[in-house]
Parts: C-alpha cells; sequence; structure tokens
C-alpha cells in the first residue's frame, strides 16, 4: 500500500507479503511461505529505494501476510499501520520515523454525500505539486484503513490549497491550510 512513512510529500510503499501455500518451499526451493515486509521509499522521478533492513527490528521478522491497514493510530502526524498473519496475531507497529517534515489529515464529514465521504477525491497543493488521495478504507485483504486523508507537506508548514469534490459533485477549496494537524472539513450544505 501507498504511504507517507516520513511525510516528505512523496508517497512510498509498504507490502505484506507471504505465499499462500504453507509448503511451497518443497515444490519451489527459491520461495518462502514467510516473508519479510518490504518498505520501499520513494527518491522521486519513478525511484523507489529498499529501506526495510534500516526501518527497525520488525522488517527482519518474516511472516505470512496476509492483510494490511493503516491509519495514524496515535494522532502524531506519523501513519502507524496494523498486519494480519495467517495462523498467527495481528500486528501493530507504531512509525517512529525521524523527521522535520510537515503534515496534514483531513477528517471529511459528509451531509449531502455519505457520513463518511467515501469517495470523495481531495488534491493537495504545496510548493512541490499536487498530490491526490480518493476517500477510501479499501486497500488490502480483509482489512479497513483509516478513513481519514493523510498527505506529506515536505518542508512546507501549510498546504498552498487543498480541493475536494464531494461524492454529492459539490467542490469545496481552502487555501492556506495550516500543516501538522487533523482538520475536520464539514461538506457545504449548498
Amino acid at each position: 500500500m501507498f504511504f507517507y512513512y516520513n511525510n516528505d510529500g512523496l508517497k512510498d510503499l509498504i507490502v505484506a507479503q507471504g505465499h499462500d501455500i504453507d509448503n511451497i518451499e518443497l515444490t519451489y526451493p527459491q520461495l518462502r511461505y514467510k516473508e519479510t515486509l518490504l518498505l520501499l521509499r520513494n527518491i522521486g522521478h519513478g525511484k523507489f529505494v529498499d529501506v526495510s533492513a534500516a526501518s527497525g527490528e520488525v522488517f527482519k521478522q518474516a511472516w505470512a501476510g496476509r492483510g494490511l491497514a493503516l491509519g495514524d493510530l496515535d494522532n502524531d502526524g506519523l501513519e502507524d499501520f496494523v498486519v494480519t498473519t495467517n495462523d498467527g496475531p495481528a500486528y501493530v507497529i507504531r512509525n517512529q520515523t525521524p523527521t522535520a517534515n510537515h503534515w496534514l489529515t483531513l477528517d471529511l464529514v459528509g451531509h449531502k454525500s455519505n457520513r463518511d465521504a467515501i469517495g470523495a477525491e481531495i488534491k493537495v497543493t504545496t510548493s512541490k505539486g499536487a498530490q491526490w488521495w480518493t476517500v477510501s478504507t479499501a486497500g488490502s485483504y480483509l482489512s479497513s484503513s483509516d478513513k481519514r486523508a493523510h498527505f506529506g507537506l515536505g518542508a512546507d508548514d501549510r498546504a498552498r490549497s487543498v480541493e475536494i469534490l464531494w461524492p454529492s459533485g459539490i467542490r469545496q477549496q481552502l487555501g492556506g491550510v495550516k500543516g501538522d494537524q487533523i482538520l475536520k472539513v464539514d461538506e457545504p450544505t449548498k
């Protein structure tokens, strides 16, 4: 799943993985039933670097990963994640990445649209360009992620603009939105 693990404004990638056949190594020795989590940092221009090994002990453990859900569980501005495993426990992994980057989380509340604003399209513009998000909880097998839309702002302490296209068709625009906050945005009633 794509997310902002260091809030630099570039979406990074996290993968919970594992084969679906528990004895796959007997037939294909190069494959594994249990695999480690994969964290790829986006360095721009379509290039990603594997930072798993340097991201903590949790990335060195092999699991039969099945589901992955994202959300800022402790509301500190860093997206955390939960991984479910086959025949094992669920793991709650708190993101403690040291960063000076800023962030903005939007908690949309629909009035004419559905209450959770599922399907709303958001465009956040910073000095580095635009970022987009469609409000959803979907993303991984039997998992539901936080519906709030999280954006990494990088060095910018505010978003230049936030544009929301609500499922009802209403368009809303906000300017100069301060970062490092969870902002509740109500759908206009007109």
